[in-house]
């Protein structure tokens, strides 16, 4: 089997945090004269205010970044105009801390070899995966990476995943610095490539329990995706998912997203004394996998 090597990639991805009612904390996206792209809660010559989630923009940074310059102050002459927030944000500096959750994907068999003869019955697989999550004092990121074993849609989806779940506990996400790793314990492992965005909701939850400073269960797995409106959406292969948390022995409970459970994925459960349960939004999945509820980090 060929491996596929691909460079470690680490990205600056920023926007502003919806909050409810349209409200909004203000976020300037300002160029600089180096034409790398500042986000600052002041704007100022070439800054232009953010009033929605805009699509995701990464940029490469280095492992230690250089201290950022500050934003020059804007024209007194022309304020910007100041909008109420309805829930502060926090910004309140906290330990790094790190979570594990299983990451639940399906592989499937190379056309190449299926073309042969070759076939694999259970398509479903499970990986641990660890985000660690630090304060950035500068304010102005978040910094957001992962490590070679994503593609470019899951590291878009834990973008996300850290927006929502700073949306949740109402946390201003420009003092985060988060990053997505497998840690490979199985040389199974060792070239595994993740795609696709079904591990969202998992990622939103680990990143909201080291917000909270919540344990993770460890006999909990999840397949679903998370948006900005904290909804957990439909995925595809759960069938063989569920087959993927058997393979992790401790494993005895399945959420997977409302309206996707199937008489096969409950018989599939009972026979392996998986419990299947149905969750709609982050916070039911949160509750399930941490035992406590969602919360303000206020």
């Amino acid at each position: 089997m060929r491996r596929h090597v691909f460079s470690l990639a680490v990205g600056v991805v920023s926007a502003s945090l919806l909050l409810p009612d349209g409200s909004h904390a203000d976020l300037w996206k300002c160029k600089q004269a180096d034409g790398t792209i500042l986000f600052s809660d002041r704007g100022g010559a070439g800054c232009q205010e953010v009033n929605s989630l805009p699509a995701l923009q990464t940029a490469p940074v280095q492992a230690a970044p250089a201290p950022i310059e500050p934003v020059k102050k804007r024209d007194e002459a022309a304020p910007a105009p100041v909008r109420k927030i309805s829930q502060p944000l926090s910004a309140r500096p906290f330990e790094p801390s790190s979570r594990t959750v299983p990451n639940l994907y399906v592989t499937r068999m190379a056309p190449a070899l299926a073309a042969k003869g070759w076939s694999r019955p259970n398509q479903g697989d499970i990986a641990l995966v660890q985000i660690d999550l630090a304060h950035w004092a500068a304010g102005n990121g978040p910094y957001v990476g992962t490590d070679h074993h994503f593609r470019s849609v899951p590291r878009q989806t834990f973008a996300v995943a850290v927006f929502a779940a700073a949306k949740a506990v109402n946390y201003d996400p420009r003092f985060l610095q988060a990053q997505l790793t497998m840690p490979v314990g199985s040389i199974l492992h060792a070239g595994e490539q993740i795609d696709g965005p079904s591990a969202g909701a998992a990622w939103a939850v680990a990143v909201a329990a080291a917000l909270l400073g919540d344990p993770v269960r460890t006999d909990v797995c999840i397949s679903g995706t998370i948006d900005t409106n904290l909804v957990v959406g439909p995925v595809g292969g759960l069938e063989h998912k569920i087959e993927g948390c058997h393979m992790m022995r401790n494993i005895r409970e399945m959420l997977l997203p409302a309206g996707q459970n199937t008489f096969a994925i409950t018989d599939k459960g009972m026979a392996r004394s998986i419990k299947v349960t149905e969750v709609g939004t982050l916070a039911e999945a949160y509750e399930i996998m941490t035992g406590r509820p969602l919360r303000s980090a206020l």
